[in-house]
């Protein structure tokens, strides 16, 4: 079984508690509140009544009863005491608590939200969701644990040894031998099993990613009949976890029976020597009654500091996947001296020598190569080729979503490596082939692309988009929800959303991966009418199957294996009939190009 510490394992525990510990000192003054009144009524609830119970007691026995009233007022108004600050330091663990956890949430969301492409791509986005929520409900018990556990107890053990030693040292000589034991095989036992926990703690995680992915993906695993097929994968994931949680509770077994074994050996070695010790007159009744309260709590505290460290284990355990998660580094970020790019009016585009390789791609294979291609400011550029010609990794690196491995991207003779990713991506309008909707309203989708746009923008870009088409005929009009994923519209539906928000969006630079590919040509020939409207005075740049939609660029552009191997207007490319372009218009039907018979032809 795995389960050896790695340092990057030791790192991330010390991560945990940085972050946990700057997310306490958010509300520094709910934390400093705490600090004045919880361990305060501590000392009292622990140390002050007890001890004027003990001299109660004795004065009861000895009938000095003017000494009994004095001793039970006494205990009356430190009850009061303790009941006033233990209210006011639980009010300020409350505030501090929600203040903390907020950060807690906010933190990790920003720091998902700041990685790059690759590890949305690399990562069950269901799991991600329940690390970060598990995260937060981890420093909650966290809290619990720091600032009501710990401190109990530490305050416990401190004043019992203390108070114990003042009456005897032998006493409490013993006694701090047989805390060290326990506390030691305790601490020794749970390091052993932190390794189990932590097994069950990704286990836990996996299975959440692989209930979140079948889940997310609903329509696609009825529309496969693949019911019985993912609850197998579950299974095997289920299987995983269930072994881990095996020995999670297995190991906890010997470890609780030596503890209680060792805690019971230490009760009765100190009631044998408090016993002595009053037979020999070295300590009165009273220090035995105090003695014996003291020793009754130090077992209890024994038990509950046992408890506690279990409760850390869980805790860091728990929150040991998220923290690992938040540590990955993003691999394409923004440099020290990044910039923003002015905005200007008319934006070229400069690919200079541009080659990629993806990382777990064969040596020497190479998704784009030695590509060069300098776009004008307003031109519009149309891209084609075969699936798998690097046209989609092109607008992925014009994006930035990853970092090129040779050559450079220019944006007005600007490196865009220069630049800060979010500002360079402010300056293109994006639309994916397949566009994925946010589960909340048309409008809201269609706002996306300039936040804070008021409803006449939005309708506008709606109306553009040919979306009023659709949208008349929903009751809710565009405060319809979509749906996650958008799956209540269709393809078309979807894509004339995102061809609204880029519409809204306004940006000098448009990029369109298939933009129109899930439109009939009803739609398609609509909408072309408003992205043309769009283009103009904008550099484009256009992916398409469907030739009928690029054939008014300024260039076009063929691709095959990552290279440039043709490039002119849609006339002076069908002129060369042996070209790739060429073939692929005489080979389309419908508008689509038609891959088998193509390649069959070429």
């Amino acid at each position: 079984m795995s389960g050896t510490f790695t340092a990057r394992d030791k790192q991330a525990a010390r991560e945990i508690h940085k972050l946990f510990g700057r997310a306490n000192l958010v509300d520094w003054v709910g934390a400093l509140i705490w600090i004045l009144t919880r361990p305060t009524a501590l000392f009292i609830y622990h140390v002050l009544i007890p001890f004027s119970i003990a001299f109660g007691l004795q004065s009861i026995i000895t009938r000095d009863f003017a000494k009994v009233n004095h001793y039970a007022y006494q205990v009356l108004f430190l009850a009061l005491g303790y009941c006033v600050l233990w209210a006011i330091g639980g009010l300020a663990i409350c505030r501090n608590g929600i203040i903390a956890s907020e950060y807690i949430q906010k933190k990790i969301f920003a720091n998902y939200l700041a990685k790059d492409y690759e590890f949305y791509s690399d990562n069950y986005i269901g799991a991600l969701g329940s690390q970060a929520t598990r995260l937060r409900d981890s420093f909650n018990d966290y809290c619990v644990l720091v600032m009501n556990g710990v401190t109990k107890q530490s305050i416990i053990v401190i004043a019992s040894i203390t108070i114990i030693g003042s009456q005897s040292v032998s006493l409490a000589v013993v006694t701090t031998l047989c805390m060290v034991l326990v506390l030691s095989f305790t601490i020794a036992s749970t390091r052993w099993r932190i390794k189990y926990r932590r097994l069950l703690s990704e286990t836990s995680s996996e299975t959440a990613g692989v209930i979140g992915d079948a889940l997310g993906h609903g329509a696609t695993v009825k529309s496969f009949a693949a019911e019985e097929f993912e609850k197998k994968r579950l299974d095997i994931s289920l299987k995983k976890w269930t072994h881990a949680q095996y020995w999670s509770w297995m190991t906890s077994i010997p470890a609780d029976l030596g503890r209680m074994f060792l805690a019971a050996v230490a009760t009765f070695a100190l009631l044998i020597l408090t016993a002595r010790l009053f037979e020999q007159n070295k300590i009165s009744i009273a220090i035995v009654v105090l003695v014996q309260l003291y020793v009754i709590k130090l077992v209890m505290a024994t038990q509950d500091i046992a408890d506690l460290i279990k409760t850390y284990e869980s805790v860091m355990s728990t929150a040991h996947q998220s923290v690992k998660t938040m540590m990955i580094e993003p691999k394409v970020l923004d440099r020290p001296d990044a910039k923003k790019l002015p905005r200007t009016a008319e934006t070229g585009i400069q690919f200079e020598n541009m080659t990629f390789q993806y990382e777990d791609a064969p040596k020497k294979t190479y998704a784009v190569k030695n590509f060069s291609l300098a776009i004008k400011p307003g031109e519009k550029i149309g891209l084609v080729g075969y699936s798998g010609s690097g046209k989609t990794t092109l607008t992925k690196l014009l994006l930035r979503f990853m970092d090129i491995t040779d050559g450079s991207i220019k944006v007005n003779g600007v490196d865009i490596r220069d630049l800060f990713q979010a500002d360079l991506r402010k300056h293109i309008a994006y639309v994916p082939q397949e566009p994925l909707l946010f589960h909340r309203s048309i409008a809201e989708n269609i706002a996306y692309g300039k936040p804070g746009a008021n409803r006449r923008s939005i309708y506008a870009a709606g109306k553009m988009a040919y979306v009023d088409e659709f949208v008349q005929e929903l009751s809710k009009g565009y405060d319809t929800l979509v749906g996650e994923r958008g799956v209540k519209l269709s393809g078309g539906q979807r894509q004339r959303v995102a061809i609204a928000r880029a519409l809204l969006k306004d940006a000098p630079i448009l990029v369109l991966d298939e933009a129109t590919s899930s439109l009939d040509s009803q739609s398609e020939k609509y909408i072309q009418k408003a992205l043309w409207k769009l283009m103009d005075g904008r550099t484009a740049l256009v992916i398409a199957h469907r030739l009928s939609t690029i054939q008014r660029m300024d260039r076009i552009v063929v691709m095959d294996k990552g290279k440039i191997v043709e490039v002119g207007t849609h006339e002076e490319l069908l002129k060369n009939t042996k070209g790739i372009y060429a073939k692929l218009w005489a080979h389309q039907s419908g508008g689509y190009i038609n891959t088998e018979d193509t390649k069959k032809a070429l």
